[in-house]
């Protein structure tokens, strides 16, 4: 693929042709409303933050595992006395909470409410009370993590926290039905952002299981090209989608909150800039990853078509790309379809659905990038394969 230029996230294109949501953007911009200047230049005060002020906190040096055998930093001492380089403003109906609050909800971040690692942090479950005699509303909270021995990856958190605002504020994402409500965030001291979202389940919890049949596992396929499908329209690459990190209810709907590392694309033909997310590295696509030895780091939409290719291979396959590592999971697939001691007896019947979904898969994983199909491609495909009913959980089950 030929290297261009990558676009600067939320910038208009310097190069190519101008894309309609760039148009109706600017446009917008010149008839903005003071509360949305004022939102949009808090977010940009927001991505310009240095971060030493939120990595050197006590908070951070105790809670790590190298507490104990390193002594504490100095700059710890000179930040811990600093006030808050941002004072939190609500965003519209998203709230801020204060670093107290977020102590309140989570229970100063519990073991027992700890839910798991994220992308930049973790997860925690909480509660935040309603007053006037309500139950109290249960949240998930999603914590940027800044613990000992320091990243790198740290200098980039505001960005990508300032970007994930950006993107959640947008009106047709925050209204979208496979989208977690945000209804409030922390700056305070801490980066965290607050949904109101039940986490029961994932993606990934469900791929395994003999009562996650075939039906079901389509239902999720279905919403997750659908919502690719959505982003992609709207010039937005998730980046970092995968079975970890989608949540689903116990009607099998789906809900996205996990996408740190979504950005603004102009085309196809402009990357975003990205860095490597530990533990993770089977959804990469080959383009990426040949893109991280030239340290270019850029992704592209066939990018995210690549990662929703692994996720059909996984629903079929009732395997997780991320229990084969380092195992090359699109050539692991392949052989375990071919080898599947029960192709031959499903061949006429119940395995029509799978092979075609398999087809589908290895057209999405194409080691070409422009050979992969579109999003609107791939949904209008999954809509045909609708009319194939089998309650068989995948090849390998």
């Amino acid at each position: 693929m030929e290297h261009q230029k990558p676009v600067i996230p939320g910038q208009p294109a310097k190069r190519g042709k101008t894309s309609n949501e760039q148009i109706k953007s600017m446009v917008a911009g010149d008839f903005e409303s003071e509360e949305q200047k004022k939102i949009r230049n808090f977010i940009e005060q927001l991505r310009n933050l240095d971060v030493s002020f939120y990595a050197f906190r006590r908070d951070n040096f105790l809670k790590s595992p190298y507490s104990l055998v390193l002594p504490l930093p100095d700059q710890i001492v000179r930040y811990e006395n600093m006030g808050n380089p941002v004072e939190g403003i609500d965003l519209g109906k998203v709230k801020h909470f204060s670093h107290d609050k977020m102590i309140q909800i989570t229970s100063d971040f519990s073991e027992n409410n700890y839910i798991r690692k994220s992308t930049f942090g973790r997860l925690f479950r909480g509660k935040i009370d309603e007053g006037s005699g309500m139950p109290p509303r249960e949240v998930i909270v999603k914590r940027w993590d800044f613990l000992i021995p320091f990243s790198p990856t740290y200098g980039n958190y505001p960005v990508y926290y300032a970007r994930q605002l950006e993107i959640l504020l947008n009106p047709h994402v925050a209204s979208h039905p496979r989208m977690a409500k945000l209804i409030g965030y922390c700056c305070d001291k801490m980066f965290a952002l607050v949904f109101d979202v039940n986490l029961n389940l994932t993606v990934k919890d469900l791929i395994p299981r003999d009562n996650f049949t075939w039906s079901p596992r389509m239902k999720v396929a279905r919403q997750v090209a659908e919502t690719l499908r959505f982003f992609h329209g709207k010039q937005i690459a998730l980046c970092n989608f995968t079975a970890p990190s989608i949540s689903v209810d116990e009607d099998y709907n789906i809900q996205l909150f996990e996408f740190d590392r979504a950005a603004n694309l102009a085309s196809d033909n402009f990357p975003v800039l990205k860095t490597i997310v530990g533990g993770a590295y089977n959804y990469y696509s080959p383009e990426y990853l040949t893109s991280v030895l030239e340290f270019r780091r850029e992704w592209f939409f066939t990018s995210d078509v690549y990662a929703f290719g692994l996720l059909l291979l996984e629903l079929t396959l009732a395997k997780c790309a991320v229990e084969e590592r380092p195992v090359n999971f699109v050539e692991w697939a392949k052989i375990a379809f071919a080898k599947n001691e029960r192709y031959d007896r499903f061949k006429m019947t119940i395995a029509v659905p799978q092979l075609l979904i398999f087809d589908l898969a290895m057209k999405c994983v194409q080691e070409d990038p422009k050979m992969r199909p579109h999003m609107d491609e791939i949904v209008m495909e999954l809509d045909k394969l609708s009319q194939f009913k089998t309650e068989n959980r995948g090849l390998l089950g």
